[in-house]
């Protein structure tokens, strides 16, 4: 599981999504009720992770398993933060409006 430093693996995915939501390890591991040092593998790309487990990972870091996996990856953090963020609204009046706003915004 050894990659080049300055290759975006899952585990930096991971710990960024983890970052952006200011969750730490503890939070994520007591969510998931599996030890700290788990989520610390994860992490360091220390363990391979189970598809089911990934799944479960991704539903708490409110993202997809592709995401976490770099396969629907933005390189620019500003607009992973806001994805990340805007998948946190479920409620789709608020989506609606929040996104006539973005465009509005987008056209000035």
């Amino acid at each position: 599981m050894n990659s080049k430093s300055n290759e975006n693996t899952m585990g930096r995915i991971i710990r960024n999504c983890r970052k952006v939501l200011k969750m730490t390890q503890e939070q994520l591991a007591e969510a998931m009720c599996i030890p700290k040092s788990t989520i610390s593998a994860y992490e360091n790309d220390k363990v391979d992770i189970k598809a089911s487990v990934l799944k479960e990972l991704s539903d708490h870091l409110h993202t997809t398993p592709n995401y976490l996996m770099g396969f629907d990856r933005n390189d620019d953090p500003f607009i992973s933060e806001a994805e990340v963020m805007l998948t946190m609204i479920k409620d789709k009046k608020m989506q609606t409006m929040l996104l006539a706003q973005l465009k509005a915004w987008a056209n000035m």
